[in-house]
């Protein structure tokens, strides 16, 4: 249904700099504006305008705007409110007071123009109206924010765009160690950390300017401007008032589902339960539907725990979580129960409440939010009225209004529709710290990172929060580990594509940091090589450094183990001398050696054998040593003969006891080793003996003395 209205005014007039003007007056008028605007949602109108005909200009003049001179100005659509008619009693004559009479304002940006044409004798433009909001979806950067609530990363956020913002925010939010706007629109950004923590938004427009305004309670939502339009009656389609009034309004209640239910997992705490669940089913049947969400992936899964990654330590994710959980289950909850309407209504503006009366359904009577409008205002006059109303013309005017509404009684929660970006796989990171470290870490062995996207960053210890390094073997107080070091190359994962949940999962050479040994060249060396951490050198070039070099050379293998310190080092098979990065040098000999410029020491507390009798291919056990007992056992022999001899000569007794022992001492020395397992006998176990056997012979030499 229309509504046709005549006024001596005009009902629908704009004021902007960006309209022309032509002989001192404005050289567009509007003729029509339509759109949408709705809470949690970016508004769009389009407002046609035309050449007014007092003006006489030409087609060609009049088409000859330039349309970039629109673009990104200011306009404000006043649309004149005639306000509810009452009887005053006792007044002089017939007295009808206009209660809400006055004007409602639509202030936006002009994002698009166009010249839409020419009908009759006017040349009309077309253009698009948005709200400031709409600059963010022209913006895409890549930034961290640490240790910041949802409502101060928002403030940041927007403190880049020079408009108004209204905060009407009751709840208490914590602050979050990490959270990335990755490769998405501050729109995209905004609009997610909104869903994620229930907070609403909408437009508010008065004196020329439009306010974005935060909201997160419903008593925060306030009630028409305009006395006409806080209480709004329903009447049937073609009754007859001197007031606005709707006259379709169609309650449409939906199944909803009746419980959420999350998990997350805190490796600070790896053995909670970190379980959360709400249940607040609507009163229908079939209302127990669960909807059970992992926090990667998706929209709304937001992760609760807080693992000691940022400035403010640990969190309660108990707490964090149930208060999450109450958004999702509301967020669930809201769609339940909404009702769509229409009128013939200038004043129903989306984010305020009404109360409607006099619906023949006595439940639909009750106070509602506008939730979204679609809304048309046309001048519908003809040509061959009087052509200008500056000369006396009556404008004829339609008004058409459809709009959703919510009972005010239900919390109202954005709905989880903007999911988290995913990152594409790992990157590489600049491992960073303070100035004058080497390694930068705490008791979980974690470090910090530079991006290369971060244009923030301060590459240092505060670029990132606390990111966990994996590792191919972690236990408890076992494993394997090497710190990276600051100025090295890292490659970084996200759990589940979370640019939220960063870990360091390898390394990575650049032209800054080599390989330990020069490529190719040295391509048949592998091992490890470490740097001695004086103050900045723990990641140079040049220094002191240990290393364990595997040299897989075709005929020359060997294995090396060496610390510059007093160059101590083992080396096993074909010795090669490893020097700095240039790797293989002279070769030095086979076999093993093992050798210091400082002290060295051969310590055992069961026994020591040195022997010289080869075992090929290290067969037998490790202290096989039959040649050694063979030869003790033939020197026993001939002492006990040279004892009877001296006996047999009258000569003194030798005393062979010692010998026996230590005979016996040496044949037991492995007992119980491996490869001699099960050897019995008094002796079972050995003696901590130092047994020398030489195949050739023993020398011994010093130019000074021997004892």
């Amino acid at each position: 249904m229309s509504a046709f209205r005549a006024a001596p005014t005009r009902t629908l007039d704009i004021n902007s700099t960006a309209v022309p003007v032509f002989l001192g007056r404005p050289a567009l008028e509007p003729v029509r504006l339509s759109g949408s605007e709705g809470v949690n949602s970016l508004f769009e109108y389009e407002l046609l305008l035309k050449t007014p005909d007092a003006l006489k200009l030409g087609a060609s003049e009049a088409a000859d705007f330039d349309l970039d001179s629109f673009i990104g100005r200011e306009v404000s659509c006043n649309i004149q409110l005639d306000g509810a008619g009452q009887f005053i009693a006792g007044a002089v004559g017939a007295s009808v007071d206009h209660i809400g009479a006055g004007v409602r304002q639509i202030n936006a940006l002009i994002s698009d123009a166009q010249v839409w044409g020419e009908e009759g004798r006017h040349v009309q433009y077309k253009l698009t109206l948005r709200p400031w909001l709409h600059l963010a979806t022209l913006s895409v950067d890549c930034k961290i924010y640490q240790d910041k609530t949802v409502v101060q990363i928002l403030d940041e956020l927007l403190a880049d765009y020079d408009f108004p913002v209204d905060k009407r925010l009751i709840e208490a939010y914590p602050p979050r160690d990490f959270q990335t706007q990755y490769n998405e629109s501050d729109f995209d950004f905004f609009s997610r950390l909104c869903q994620e923590w229930g907070i609403s938004y909408l437009f508010e427009h008065s004196a020329d300017k439009h306010r974005l305004v935060l909201i997160d309670n419903m008593g925060a939502y306030k009630k028409n401007d305009s006395a006409a339009y806080q209480e709004v009656e329903y009447h049937a389609p073609g009754w007859k008032a001197d007031a606005e009034y709707i006259h379709s309004f169609v309650p449409h209640n939906q199944l909803t589902s009746g419980r959420y239910a999350s998990r997350d997992y805190d490796y600070t705490r790896p053995k909670a339960d970190l379980s959360i669940g709400r249940n607040e089913p609507r009163a229908t049947g079939q209302a127990d539907g669960e909807v059970y969400q992992w926090h990667e992936g998706g929209a709304g899964g937001s992760h609760y725990v807080q693992p000691r990654a940022g400035t403010a330590g640990a969190n309660e994710p108990q707490e964090e979580g149930r208060q999450l959980a109450l958004l999702r289950m509301q967020a669930l909850r809201t769609h339940g129960a909404r009702a769509q309407a229409s009128g013939n209504l200038r004043g129903m503006v989306p984010g305020c409440s009404f109360q409607l009366v006099k619906h023949p359904r006595q439940k639909a009577n009750a106070e509602y939010l506008i939730l979204e409008t679609r809304f048309l205002i046309e001048d519908v006059a003809q040509d061959s009225q009087v052509p200008d109303a500056t000369s006396g013309r009556r404008q004829h005017w339609k008004v058409e209004v459809d709009f959703t509404a919510h009972p005010m009684v239900e919390p109202l929660r954005p709905a989880l529709t903007q999911p988290k970006p995913f990152t594409r796989g790992p990157q590489s990171a600049l491992v960073v710290g303070p100035a004058g470290q080497n390694i930068w870490t705490d008791d979980l062995g974690r470090i910090k990172v530079q991006f290369p996207w971060d244009r923030v960053g301060t590459r240092d210890q505060h670029s990132t929060c606390w990111i966990r390094v994996s590792s191919p073997w972690a236990g408890n107080q076992l494993g394997g580990i090497q710190l990276p070091r600051i100025g090295q190359e890292v490659i970084v994962d996200f759990l589940g594509g979370d640019p939220d949940l960063p870990i360091c999962t390898g390394r990575a050479y650049n032209q800054a940091n080599l390989p330990p040994w020069a490529l190719p060249g040295q391509q048949a060396l592998s091992g490890f090589r470490s740097r001695e951490l004086t103050e900045e050198g723990g990641n140079s070039a040049a220094g002191r450094s240990n290393h364990l070099a595997l040299d897989d050379t075709a005929g020359k293998i060997q294995a090396q183990l060496k610390s510059d310190h007093q160059h101590s080092q083992l080396s096993l098979g074909y010795i090669t001398r490893i020097e700095d990065n240039a790797g293989r040098k002279d070769p030095r000999g086979e076999g093993f050696e093992l050798r210091s410029d400082g002290w060295g020491a051969l310590r055992t507390h069961k026994g020591l054998l040195l022997s010289t009798d080869g075992r090929s291919r290290a067969v037998g056990g490790i202290l096989e040593r039959d040649e050694l007992v063979s030869c003790l056992k033939q020197a026993l022999a001939l002492a006990e003969d040279l004892g009877k001899a001296a006996v047999d000569c009258q000569g003194a007794i030798r005393e062979t006891t010692p010998q026996e022992d230590l005979s016996q001492a040496v044949d037991a020395l492995g007992h119980g080793a491996s490869g001699e397992d099960g050897v019995k006998g008094p002796a079972s176990g050995g003696q901590p003996v130092l047994a020398i056997s030489g195949a050739a012979g023993i020398a011994s030499a010093t130019p000074k003395d021997h004892t």
